[in-house]
């Protein structure tokens, strides 16, 4: 395959001269390109039955600035591999008296790759390869310099009035690929019916363009420096489809179902000043689909101090775990999977995990993964923390005494403190006698349970200076929605303080040089999700990075 496309891709444009004679010269010398570029341009050619489809722009100073990111040691690793291959096509195209940059680069502008199944009954996609023209007078001076090439064979045939070009060596090695010129776009595939449905779709048929799709794909890449995008026009057929790949594990008709409650998943790539950022929107059906957003206050960040590793919060898991219950408790292997669990908590616990665990979980929550080294921790150097906001605290105290008394019974000592203003049980390593757990009341409705007795004092002494007023945080989380579902936040400074300074990590091998080079490149990571209308949930991510070292 590959060898195959080597020799067709830069051949391509040559078959314009077969085609159009002076007709093609003065179509690309007066109409310029409008839109070739684009990620909808490129799917109005992409036939709607496709399976899912990836946009990468090719334009290497849109890629270039991650350049401006990183130690030496990550960027040679990012771009070494790049700019070998780069080195390697250069190479290639010199022994055919070409210039990537002076013959190549000027018109050729994106390119969409597509799983689009051959015939209704094939369980297996070919790949069509939409490739956008950003310069027609460019691409034309590429063909005249390949059109005396005496290697190459071509062969024409017509399909509802637009060429196709067959494309292989004279010499008969290989099969060949086939291509036809759409406007300002090339549609290529080793499969020529593949071509014809691409052809079919830029003459009006069905295309991955059609319905919301546009405005789908268009929203994802509303990024700064959009580079890339993936595109599953259906999610629940994709994962179908991969089944019928594999037909000795069927999915489960309950399993179909659910998976088809989502339409589309769309994800984009942009490199911006401050690193790598993802935008994710998923589009769902709202009659199934009816789970009602309610933005997360964010007011449990504060509980936090500000050198926390990572943190995430949410709310109202009771809430979501009975809207869960009622989604995936038709399904026969999740309802039999959960009864067991239930019952392992009620035999261990004697406490109902539905009503007793989870039931008074109905406000804000948080998870915080916080340093501290004394004790129990010194190993690992840092500890977590659970805070849970509650509107039933008579049950949520009910459930912890339960909790204290089967440690007692476990021969674990519990004992009572006071630290600051805030009374915490405390649970004690029964060898050592140091302190293992804890939990208290920060307010009347908050409640938190830590590990280890650093992050219990941190958590029952307010922070100096909580997490969502250090710069760290803010600058991570500034441009993510505010209104949403809650933040996932990671300091990577503060994680890499732990990770190449720990000796169990750095004997163990895990840690290579190249990893620790990416480690020291990045600043944090940031994710927020959000919901924009009844079938419309978006989810942005920012990986921050280091500018270049």
């Amino acid at each position: 395959m590959a060898t195959k496309w080597k020799v067709i891709v830069p051949s391509i444009i040559a078959g314009t001269v077969a085609i159009g004679g002076i007709a093609a010269y003065l179509y690309l010398k007066v109409i310029p390109a409008r839109e070739g570029t684009s990620p909808v341009a490129s799917a109005k050619i992409v036939p709607d039955e496709a399976w899912m489809a990836g946009y990468i722009d090719v334009n290497a100073d849109s890629w270039n600035k991650l350049r401006e990111f990183g130690t030496p040691e990550a960027q040679k690793l990012i771009f070494g591999s790049f700019d070998s291959m780069t080195a390697e096509v250069k190479k290639e195209l010199t022994k055919e008296k070409l210039d990537y940059d002076k013959d190549i680069k000027p018109w050729l502008g994106s390119i969409m790759f597509a799983m689009v199944p051959v015939t209704e009954k094939s369980p297996e996609p070919s790949v069509l390869m939409v490739v956008g023209i950003k310069d027609k007078v460019e691409a034309l001076n590429f063909a005249n310099k390949l059109k005396d090439k005496k290697e190459l064979k071509v062969k024409e045939t017509e399909h509802k009035g637009v060429k196709i070009l067959e494309i292989g060596s004279s010499a008969g090695s290989g099969s060949p690929g086939f291509v036809a010129i759409l406007d300002n776009h090339l549609a290529l595939s080793d499969k020529p019916d593949i071509v014809k449905k691409a052809i079919d779709s830029s003459k009006g048929d069905p295309s991955l363009a059609d319905g919301d799709a546009a405005k789908i794909l268009e929203d994802t890449m509303k990024l700064d420096n959009p580079v890339a995008q993936i595109f599953v026009p259906n999610y629940g057929q994709l994962i179908e489809h991969f089944g019928a790949l594999n037909p000795t594990q069927p999915f489960p008709p309950q399993l179909k179902a659910q998976l088809n409650q989502i339409k589309s998943v769309s994800v984009g790539m942009g490199i911006d000043n401050e690193g790598v950022r993802f935008r994710a929107i998923t589009k769902v059906n709202p009659d199934s689909f009816k789970w009602e957003f309610k933005p997360v206050p964010g007011k449990i960040i504060a509980q936090f101090p500000a050198n926390t590793l990572m943190s995430a919060n949410g709310g109202d898991i009771s809430g979501q775990w009975k809207y869960a219950l009622t989604q995936l408790e038709s399904l026969p292997e999740f309802k039999t999977g959960l009864d067991q669990v239930r019952e392992q908590v009620r035999q261990a616990t004697q406490l109902d995990l539905d009503k007793d665990i989870i039931g008074w979980m109905d406000g804000e929550v948080g998870l915080a993964l916080i340093p501290g080294n004394e004790g129990l921790l010194q190993s690992v150097g840092f500890g977590g923390t659970l805070v849970f906001k509650t509107s039933d605290r008579t049950k949520a105290e009910a459930t912890f005494a339960k909790f204290d008394d089967l440690a007692k019974q476990s021969n674990i000592p519990v004992n009572k403190s006071k630290i600051g203003n805030v009374e915490v049980t405390q649970w004690q390593f029964p060898p050592t006698k140091e302190i293992l757990a804890g939990h208290g009341w920060l307010d009347k409705e908050t409640v938190f349970v830590a590990i280890g007795n650093p992050i219990i004092k941190t958590m029952a002494t307010k922070p100096d200076k909580p997490l969502d007023q250090s710069e760290a945080f803010k600058s991570i989380t500034k441009s993510l929605p505010q209104s949403n579902s809650g933040y996932f936040y990671v300091n990577m400074d503060e994680a890499n303080k732990l990770i190449l300074n720990n000796p169990a990590i750095q004997s163990s091998g895990f840690l290579d040089p190249e990893s620790e080079a990416i480690l020291k490149s990045i600043r944090g990571l940031g994710m927020a999700s959000t919901q924009q209308d009844k079938s419309t949930y978006t989810g942005d991510i920012l990986l921050a990075l280091k500018p270049k070292s």
